[in-house]
């Protein structure tokens, strides 16, 4: 039964990788030694002697032509005419035809008769010597030949081979599904199901994501808003002298607090393309978070200096904005004993300088990991890490400086647009 085309294109498909490419290397290697092969038949020798048989043929007409007409034809550089008075002795031995002799004393004779009267054209080499430029341009030729030739072929096998891999790979970056390949039995099928395993893990991961934080949303929400309540009616049914009206202020602060972060880790748990921004005031932000750090400076001698335009605007979303600033000022504000907290910003930079005793070696100032364990209370750890998390959110860029005399984080914004 004869092959067909798509026999032979569902024979390829089933082959491996590997045997695709072995085939194709064979495939290249057989074409190039074949073409080589053809041009080797061709003999140079013969060749040479027709392009000069065909040259003195044209030249014996054109010296018949003008001997019949009784002129003195003209003669090239290195040919000579004689007759048979003037002809050598050496040349009169040679009949009528072609005669020659290769290099190094190259010469070539051609015999003819006109008017009944014979002649001998006698060329030397050089007349001749064009030929070898010629030769050695076609060797080039042939060379230049195989080289595009096997350029072509593997060019043409290697799309076939990488055509399923990049099918595949557009496939998978476009997130169109199905992917292909996948009932392929060769290494192509098996990267194609892994992905499309892998994909639909992904899935599944963020579905059950969306669902704890619509969950978390629902369920978080509405017991803080409860046990904030309760807890400012505490605070205003106390007596002013009661010893609860502390404990029942801590709560209050405590429920807002927790509300905040958990509008920030919901916001983090979006895609950051739908994550709504606005034009926001940054000085407010800075002054809203001063004053709820007023905590950690009572008692303590250190200066909260501010060093903030009014009219400075961000684009970005309030409340994670407001997460950044406030987990670096309290970290500031808490851990500084002495000295000074400066705030300054500056074109939608915004740096936050402390004169505490620097970060501790257990977290990495260029990386913060959640969870790190960390020799200081009050999980500054987890904090930096959802700012850390909340400036790639954004697109913001962070720098953080710190030694023993303290610690500077540079927080790089984007401006509102003039106008907005």
């Amino acid at each position: 039964m004869p092959l067909t085309t798509r026999s032979l294109k569902s024979l390829y498909r089933s082959l491996t990788l590997r045997t695709r490419i072995t085939v194709s290397f064979v495939l290249l290697m057989a074409g190039a030694m074949g073409f080589i092969v053809l041009v080797e038949l061709v003999d140079y020798d013969e060749v040479r002697a027709s392009v000069v048989s065909m040259t003195q043929d044209r030249e014996v007409h054109r010296l018949q032509a003008a001997l019949a007409s009784g002129e003195q034809p003209e003669l090239a550089k290195g040919s000579q005419l004689y007759d048979a008075r003037s002809a050598p002795q050496v040349l009169r031995r040679y009949g009528p035809g072609y005669h020659g002799e290769e290099g190094p004393n190259e010469w070539h004779l051609r015999v003819f008769e006109s008017n009944g009267q014979r002649y001998y054209l006698l060329q030397d080499g050089e007349h001749y010597a064009y030929l070898e430029h010629l030769i050695n341009a076609f060797a080039a030729l042939v060379i230049l030949t195989c080289v595009l030739c096997a350029f072509w072929i593997g060019r043409r096998t290697a799309t076939h081979v990488i055509a399923p891999i990049t099918r595949l790979a557009e496939a998978v970056q476009n997130k169109h599904k199905p992917f292909p390949y996948q009932d392929a039995r060769d290494e192509i099928g098996v990267l194609a199901r892994a992905f499309a395993q892998h994909s639909d893990e992904l899935e599944q991961f963020l579905q059950r994501e969306q669902c704890f934080a619509g969950d978390a949303s629902h369920e978080l929400r509405t017991p803080l808003a409860i046990i904030g309540g309760a807890a400012e009616t505490l605070v205003h049914q106390l007596p002013a002298d009661s010893h609860l009206v502390a404990s029942a202020d801590r709560i209050m602060r405590t429920t807002q607090e927790m509300q905040r972060q958990l509008t920030c880790l919901l916001l983090l748990s979006r895609d950051p393309r739908t994550v709504p921004r606005s034009v926001v005031p940054v000085r407010v932000l800075i002054e809203e978070c001063r004053e709820r750090c007023a905590p950690w400076l009572s008692g303590k001698p250190v200066r909260l200096v501010l060093d903030a335009p009014q009219d400075q605007q961000v684009l970005t979303n309030a409340e994670l904005a407001r997460s950044v600033i406030w987990n670096l000022l309290r970290n500031a504000c808490q851990y500084t004993e002495e000295g000074e907290v400066r705030v300054e910003l500056r074109s939608a930079t915004l740096r936050i300088a402390d004169t505490g005793p620097g970060l501790p070696p257990s977290i990495d100032a260029q990386q913060f990991k959640r969870f790190m364990p960390s020799t200081r209370q009050g999980g500054e750890g987890l904090g930096l890490s959802i700012v850390q998390r909340a400036v790639e959110h954004m697109g913001w860029q962070m720098t953080v400086e710190t030694s023993a005399q303290g610690c500077l984080f540079t927080v790089q914004m984007h401006p509102a647009a003039a106008g907005t």
